[in-house]
This record gives C-alpha cells, sequence and structure tokens, in this order.
C-alpha cells in the first residue's frame, strides 16, 4: 500500500502529459469544424469593421488607427493559414478514422490537430482583440502636397522651368518672388509649381499653400500652416500669439518645406509669423506671387520672375479653351474674328479668359463682330470685361497715394502701344501740376521718376529701352490695364466723355466734337488726322488738350474761343505741317504749360505777353525763330526752352532771361561768342541743357568755381560745342582750398564736342556722373586727358566711372584717352572711327571683370592690344549674328576681311 500512492500520481503525471497530444488528434474533427465557424465568424467582423473605417474615411480626412491596421494584417494572415489548414484537413483520409480510439497515421494526426488548436486560440484572441477597440480610426498626417483644382494650363512652360530650377537644383536660392499685372497668370503659375511638386521626388517634408490678399490676415495664415502641420485644433485654441508662433517656428525649422504664398500685397516679415528664413542649411523655400515687383525687393527674394502675357499662339490655345471649338469653326468668318479678339487682349489670361466665356456660344458673325467692336470703342460694356476691370483696379487702388493714381490715368491720354517718353511724360505731370505747386523743377522731376518708378514696380506701366544708346527711356500700358485706366478715369465708365483720346479723322466731325462740351481731357493724334474743321463748342471744363504727331496745319478761327477761362496745358509738338501761331492761344489765360516744340512756326506774336499764368514755354527743333522783344520778361516762367531751335534775336531774349527771378531751367541754343560767354557766367544757377554753335570768334571759356558751390552749375546736363574752331579750353578757377569732390559739373551727363580746337578734355574731370562723350573732328586734340593729372587725382575725381558710352571720331592727332587706366563701369562701349594714332585705350586686362564693348574699323583693330585668350561676342559690320569666341581668333577674323571691314567685340567678364 505505500507503494500504490506514489504509482498513482505517477500514473496520473503520465497520462496528463499523454492526454494533450492524445487530445489533438481525438478532438481533430471537432476542432476543425469549431476553426470552420470561428474563422468565418472573424471574416464578418473584420468586414464590419472595415466597412466602417472605409465610411469615416469618405466622410473625414481619416484613416485606420494603427491598432486597427495592424489588426487587419494579422486577420488576414489568420484567415489565409485556416483556409490552408481546413483544405489540408478535409483532403486527409484519416479524417474518417476519428471515431476510433487511435488512428493509424497519429504523428500526422497529431501535427494537424496541434496546428488547428493553435489557430482556434488565435482566432479567439483577434476576436476579443476587436471588443477592446475604443476608437477604430485617427486623423492622418496631411500628405506632402495638397492638390489645387486647376483648368488645362496653357503657356507658362518656360517660367515653369525657370522656377523650378530655382526651386530643386539651387540651394543658394531660398526665397522666390513671382511678380506681374493682374490676371497675368501668377496664381496659374504657382498651381503649376503646386501640381508639378505633387509628382515629382522632391524631398521636401511638406507643401503649404497660403493665400494673403489686401487685407493680411496674420492669424488666417497661421491657421492654414498649423493645418498643413497637422496641429490639433483643441491645442491650437488655447495657445497664445506667441506660443503659436514660436511652436510654428520649431517645427518648421525641423522640416525641409516650401511655403507657397499667392497674392501678397505688401511686405510680410515671416518671422512675425513663425516661419524661419530658408537658408542653405534647412533647404527650405519661400514662393510667393505678388502685383508689386517692390515687394519682392522688401522680402529679401533671392530670386525675381515677372509674369508676362502670353505669346499669341497661346493667347490663342487658352481663347479656345473657354470656347469649344465647334463654336470656332461654325462659320468661316468667326476664325479671323476671333483672332482679331485675341490680338485685342494682347496676351492677358484673366481678359481672354473672360471674353472667351462670353463668346462660348455666339455662332453667328455679326454676334463676333459686335463683340471686336465693342472691345475697340467701349471693352467695358462687354459681357464680364466690368469684373476684370474690378480685379485690375485693385493695382491702382493699392497705390495709396493719390498722385501716384492722378499720374497714372494720365497716361492714357496716349494712344494704345504708345512709347512714353519718359522725361517727357513727366514734364507734362510737372505742367498740369499733379507734383504739386512748387517752382522747383528738378525736385518735381526727382519726385517724377520716383512716381514712375513706382507704377512699374506696380506693374501698372511696362518700361524699355531702345537700343540706340541716344534713345531715352519710355513707358508703355498694356492694352487692357489702359482700358482699365480710361474706365476708371471715366467716373468707371459713367462719364464716356471727360476723357476722349481721338485718332480717327471723323472723330472730329460735327459729332465727334459735340462730346467735347462734358471733356476734361482731350488728346488728339496720329498722321491719319489731318484737318480740324470746325472749333469744338463750349470747353468749359477742358483743362488739357493735346494734338500731337497729326497732319493738321491750321487749326480753325474761335477754336480755343470756349476754352479761355479753364486750359491750362497745350501740347501742340511734334506737328510739322503747322508753320504759324495759331490764333486764339495768346487768349488762354489760364494756360500754364505750352508746348510748341517741332513745329515750324518761326515768329511768336506780342501778345503771347497776355499769358500770364504761363510757367512752362517749349520751343525746342523750331528751326529759326522769332520771340518780340519785352515778350519773355514779360512771362512768369520757370521753365523755358529753344533746344535745337536758332532765336533771330537771341541778345535780346538772352539779356531778358538774365532777370527773370523765377526761372529754374533754362535749355538754349546759341551763336553768338559773347552770349556764350555770358550763358557760363550769368545763367550756372538754372541752365540745364546748352548748345554753343558756329562761334568761331571763341578762344576760351573762364569759370569761377565755387567753393560754396553757389557758382557751380548744379543742374547742366547736356553741353554740346560746335563748329567753334578757335575754342580750345575751359579755364576753371577751382578757388583757394578747394574742397574735394566739390565738382563744377555735378550734375552733366552728356557731352557733345564737334569741330572745336580743344586740345584736351582734362575739365571733365569735373563731370563724374558723366555718361556720354562724343568728339568728331577736332584736328588739334592729342589726348582726352592731358599731362601733368596724377593717377591718384584722377580716381579721386571718378572720372568716367559712370561713363556708358565714349565715342572719338575723325582725331588725326589723338594718341591716347589717358595716360593711366582708369575705372569705367560695366557694360561701357567705345566707338573708334578715323583715329589710327590711337593704339590702345586706358583698360587694364588684368582689371578689367566686368563686360565692355569696342566698335572700331579694320585698321585701329589691327593695331589694338589684347589678351588673345578672352572669351568675346564678335559681330561684324552688317552681318547682324553674334558669335562667341576668343580674341584671337575674333583678331584673325578681321585681319582677314576686306580694306573697309569694321567689327563690333564684346569683351567678356573673367
Amino acid at each position: 500500500m505505500e507503494l500504490a500512492g506514489p504509482l498513482l500520481e505517477t500514473v496520473k503525471g503520465l497520462w496528463g502529459l499523454a492526454s494533450k497530444p492524445v487530445g489533438y488528434i481525438y478532438n481533430l474533427k471537432d476542432n476543425v469544424r469549431l476553426l470552420d465557424e470561428k474563422n468565418k465568424a472573424l471574416k464578418s467582423i473584420s468586414g464590419d469593421v472595415k466597412t466602417k473605417v472605409e465610411r469615416e474615411e469618405v466622410e473625414a480626412h481619416v484613416g485606420p488607427t494603427k491598432q486597427v491596421e495592424d489588426w487587419f494584417g494579422r486577420v488576414q494572415k489568420s484567415s489565409g493559414e485556416v483556409d490552408q489548414i481546413l483544405r489540408e484537413a478535409r483532403e486527409r483520409d484519416e479524417i474518417k478514422c476519428l471515431s476510433r480510439w487511435l488512428p493509424r497515421n497519429c504523428r500526422s494526426s497529431y501535427k494537424l490537430g496541434k496546428r488547428v488548436d493553435q489557430l482556434l486560440n488565435e482566432v479567439r484572441q483577434l476576436q476579443n482583440e476587436r471588443e477592446k477597440f475604443i476608437d477604430l480610426t485617427s486623423l492622418l498626417p496631411p500628405p506632402p502636397v495638397l492638390k489645387k483644382p486647376m483648368d488645362k494650363p496653357v503657356g507658362l512652360d518656360i517660367s515653369l522651368n525657370e522656377v523650378w530650377k530655382w526651386l530643386m537644383d539651387e540651394k543658394q536660392v531660398g526665397v522666390i518672388g513671382l511678380y506681374g499685372t493682374g490676371g497675368v497668370g501668377k496664381t496659374t503659375l504657382m498651381k503649376r509649381i503646386n501640381e508639378k511638386l505633387s509628382h515629382a521626388n522632391h524631398k521636401f517634408d511638406v507643401v503649404i499653400w497660403v493665400v494673403v490678399s489686401r487685407q493680411v490676415n496674420e492669424d488666417s495664415i497661421q491657421d492654414a500652416i498649423r493645418k498643413r502641420l497637422n496641429i490639433k485644433d483643441e491645442s491650437w485654441r488655447g495657445w497664445s500669439q506667441d506660443e503659436r508662433i514660436n511652436y510654428l517656428w520649431e517645427v518648421l525649422t525641423h522640416k525641409k518645406f516650401v511655403l507657397l504664398i499667392d497674392d501678397v500685397w505688401a511686405s510680410m516679415d515671416l518671422s512675425k509669423i513663425g516661419v524661419p528664413h530658408p537658408s542653405f542649411e534647412n533647404g527650405s523655400k519661400v514662393v510667393f506671387t505678388t502685383r508689386s515687383e517692390q515687394v519682392c525687393d522688401q522680402m529679401r527674394a533671392d530670386k525675381t520672375f515677372e509674369v508676362q502675357c502670353l505669346k499669341f499662339e497661346e493667347a490663342m490655345g487658352l481663347f479656345e479653351n473657354n470656347i469649344s471649338k465647334l463654336t470656332i469653326h461654325s462659320h468661316p468668318e468667326i476664325l479671323q474674328l476671333a483672332k482679331d479678339i485675341v490680338g485685342e487682349c494682347k496676351g492677358l489670361p484673366l481678359a481672354l479668359t473672360t471674353v472667351g466665356q462670353a463668346m462660348a456660344n455666339r455662332k453667328k458673325p455679326s454676334e463676333w463682330k459686335h463683340a471686336l467692336r465693342t472691345l475697340r470703342n467701349n471693352p467695358y460694356k462687354l459681357s464680364g470685361m466690368e469684373e476684370v476691370y474690378h480685379i485690375l483696379e485693385f493695382s491702382y487702388i493699392s497705390l495709396n497715394d493719390s498722385t501716384d493714381q492722378l499720374c497714372f490715368l494720365y497716361c492714357c491720354l496716349f494712344p494704345e502701344d504708345y512709347r512714353i517718353g519718359s522725361r517727357d511724360l513727366i514734364e507734362l505731370w510737372i505742367g498740369e501740376g499733379l507734383l504739386g505747386d512748387t517752382n522747383d523743377v528738378y525736385n518735381m522731376r526727382e519726385k517724377g521718376e520716383y512716381i514712375l518708378g513706382s507704377l512699374k514696380m506696380a506693374c501698372l506701366l511696362e518700361s524699355g529701352h531702345d537700343d540706340d544708346e541716344e534713345e531715352e527711356e519710355y513707358v508703355k500700358m498694356h492694352d487692357v490695364i489702359r482700358d482699365m485706366a480710361i474706365w476708371i478715369a471715366r467716373d468707371h465708365g459713367q462719364r464716356e466723355n471727360k476723357l476722349l483720346v481721338i485718332e480717327k479723322e471723323e472723330d472730329m466731325s460735327t459729332k465727334g466734337m459735340s462730346k467735347w462740351g462734358e471733356a476734361e481731357k482731350v488728346s488728339i493724334w496720329e498722321k491719319w488726322i489731318h484737318n480740324i474743321d470746325q472749333a469744338p463748342p463750349g470747353c468749359s471744363q477742358l483743362k488739357t488738350l493735346i494734338v500731337r504727331e497729326t497732319k493738321v496745319s491750321v487749326l480753325p478761327g474761335g477754336f480755343f474761343d470756349s476754352m479761355t477761362a479753364c486750359l491750362t496745358v497745350l501740347d501742340l509738338s511734334d506737328n510739322e505741317n503747322i508753320d504759324s501761331f495759331p490764333e486764339g492761344i495768346c487768349n488762354l489765360i489760364s494756360l500754364r504749360y505750352l508746348n510748341l516744340s517741332n513745329t515750324y512756326i518761326n515768329e511768336m506774336p506780342r501778345e503771347i505777353r497776355n499769358l500770364i499764368c504761363l510757367r512752362w514755354l517749349l520751343l525746342d527743333m523750331m528751326g529759326h525763330i522769332l520771340i518780340p522783344r519785352g515778350v519773355v520778361a514779360s512771362l512768369p516762367l520757370n521753365v523755358f526752352s529753344t533746344w535745337e531751335s536758332r532765336l533771330e534775336n537771341e541778345e535780346e531774349v538772352v539779356e531778358e532771361l538774365g532777370r527773370m527771378q523765377g526761372l529754374t531751367d533754362l535749355s538754349i541754343y546759341v551763336q553768338k561768342s559773347s552770349i556764350a560767354l555770358k550763358i557760363f557766367q550769368s545763367f550756372q544757377r538754372c541752365i540745364r541743357r546748352v548748345a554753343i554753335k558756329n562761334c568761331e570768334g571763341l578762344t576760351h571759356i573762364p569759370i569761377s568755381h565755387s567753393l560754396k558751390g553757389s557758382g557751380n552749375f548744379s543742374h547742366l546736363e547736356v553741353l554740346n560745342f560746335v563748329n567753334c574752331p578757335m575754342l580750345v579750353k575751359m579755364e576753371i578757377n577751382q578757388g583757394i582750398g578747394q574742397a574735394p569732390k566739390c565738382y563744377c559739373f555735378p550734375s552733366l551727363v552728356e557731352v557733345l564736342i564737334v569741330r572745336c580746337g580743344f586740345l584736351d578734355l582734362s575739365w571733365l574731370m569735373h563731370a563724374p556722373k558723366l555718361q556720354s562723350l562724343l568728339v568728331v573732328t577736332c584736328n588739334s586734340m592729342e589726348k582726352i586727358v592731358g599731362d601733368g593729372i596724377a593717377r591718384e587725382e584722377l580716381a579721386a575725381s571718378g572720372l568716367f566711372s559712370r561713363l556708358k558710352f565714349l565715342g572719338v571720331s575723325d582725331l588725326p592727332k589723338l594718341r591716347s584717352i589717358c595716360d593711366h587706366a582708369l575705372l569705367f563701369p560695366q557694360g561701357v562701349e567705345f566707338r573708334i572711327n578715323g583715329c589710327r594714332g590711337l593704339r590702345k585705350l586706358p583698360l587694364d586686362s588684368n582689371g578689367m571683370r566686368g563686360s565692355f564693348s569696342i566698335f572700331g574699323d579694320k585698321g585701329w583693330w589691327e593695331e589694338f592690344e589684347w589678351d588673345p585668350a578672352a572669351w568675346v561676342t564678335f559681330e561684324g559690320r552688317g552681318r547682324g549674328n553674334k558669335e562667341e569666341m576668343t580674341y584671337g581668333e575674333a583678331a584673325r577674323k578681321i585681319k582677314d576681311g576686306p580694306p573697309s571691314y569694321e567689327a563690333r567685340i564684346r569683351f567678356l567678364p573673367r
């Protein structure tokens, strides 16, 4: 009995160890059936969970939680294994023997039973886990790029490629400014950048799109940024402004981001919002759009890009995108009319889209003809165009200065596509009184330049410059911008006759002239206008009248009768058929500005002294002109100009000018030596342009240069000496203790010397701002800068440091420009003809780092020495094509050319 207890315990233990494996075999059939049931139930549960998750994904930007995502994976894996085991169990013959105590293949049944039991436990565990889920979904992290809806893009490919290069390849470029006029496609370009980022492998962590608009709301900008960074609403609402800024800064500092800011109207300090400035180290980028180039500078843009209007083919494509091809080809005439309408829109996408939508279902040529006529004459009446003008008007409103706005509106007095000379425009602004009622025209010119710059930066005016170095800068208005300006100037289209721009002779008919009664400003242009046959009725409101570049020869009697008390500006310049002073001008008692330049009027009437308010009298390029004695002295002039006009009685006129205290701006051409000397002695305070011509007895010009500056020619800009063969020097008495950089000619920018006796022009050391110097046929001149001037003195004077053009021609004795190398600005051009003794220029091949160009004849080039390995752009005279090569190759080309061969070579910086 003592052995029975231990033996029984041993048997029980052995049976416990054996019962589980036996159970795997004995319960296999029941377990397989149970596993099948549990697996089906698990699949149903998983399906229900998946349906609910998918529904929440559609309703909100969410996805399955990590826990649920992991559970889905394990369910899928388990179900696959269960299905495999169930197939294996069904295929076994041993299943039929499960009712016996032990089947024949115990080992195989054991393995199967064990795996079934394990899977059954896994399925039960997965079912239990489902019951513990609290949330099935959670907010998804934002994708790196959110796509923006956009129409099919047309054009902008070149712009996109340029900006994309800065964005992806140039690490030193952190901030990129895209500027351009309203409606030109800046936002479209930004959307294309965003779209391309959504497909590219760009390695940015996040791309953030923010719209600013005119009224900057920093809170909404921050909110847009934090949403892209997936910062929770409840956290954000609980933070102070400083905490929000600090948190955004901290998050963005550790991310490589692209911030796309659309429609910036004023400079923004991104750091005050919480955005760190992009740098080479963090690799982040900021791209913004604006209508103002100035904003690009204020926001420290590393690169700026002007988004310009579409080319015609691109414009046509965009226009066709907004109307069906069925409409375009519904009638043979419509395609050509469509092209004409596209031409009127001048590539401005906003206008093209608006007009295209207005014409989308118009299938009759008559409808298209009407639209084209409306677009040319009263564009705001075409469907949708007034909305376009309201959008563009924001640029006008954003000027924030009524003077800037008035100056902008004044530009629409010029015809479509007209190149408006910048200086000419500013002088009209001053004459109109737009820049203030002051006699200081020089300050007003500077103010005008500033305003002109503001209008350019606001993309309301386009700037240009002709290739000819003698041509001044000009501005233009885009046609749609001009139409918008006219619409504003006409009180938003409510007073169509308030401003009239006449370019067709039929508009000078009785019906056309009847509109003048309501007009405040009228301009008449173009060579097609030959006659003005009648006087306008009742112009009691007319303040400005411009008649330019016409074929008109005579203004009818009584033309000015209804304007006597109101007209302040009269511009009759560039009418070459007008050869007599128009009757009635002398009765315009309110006239402040009178321009008769480039007409053939040769005598002024005595009655002009009646113009008691006249401040500007411009009589340029009029050939010979007689001004009666006492007329000039009786006028309260601030500006008087007879540039390139010969005064018949110049002694009398100059004498009267000398007594005029209010005269501040004088441009004059004189031909007598005594008058020339008087100009340099008595008109230092007001002379702006002076041409001394045909003074054969003039030998020298003495100038007393005051240390205090009161005797300086502070406003002299242009100085010409022509055909003065005895004139050998300018004697400048600098006085005792002359202060450094106290120049005699501090504003002189242009000098012309032709057929004079000068031996040198060393006095130009007193002209530090000189930009253009042309010296022609001076037989005695040996040097431009004479001997005895130290290198240090030359350097201190700044001689030629702002020069843009230096031309010397037919100077047989010229040996040197200067014996010392001078510091010329980048881009300076030299033109050398007929100066065989001049073998080198005052240039240092080791010191020149900027580009410069030389135009010379074959004989001169053959003697010129320069580094043969220097890289140049070569252009042979008359060829037009430009080739890049070494200077050695260019020299060989010149040597092989004909005797009269001339060439221009641009030396490129190293």
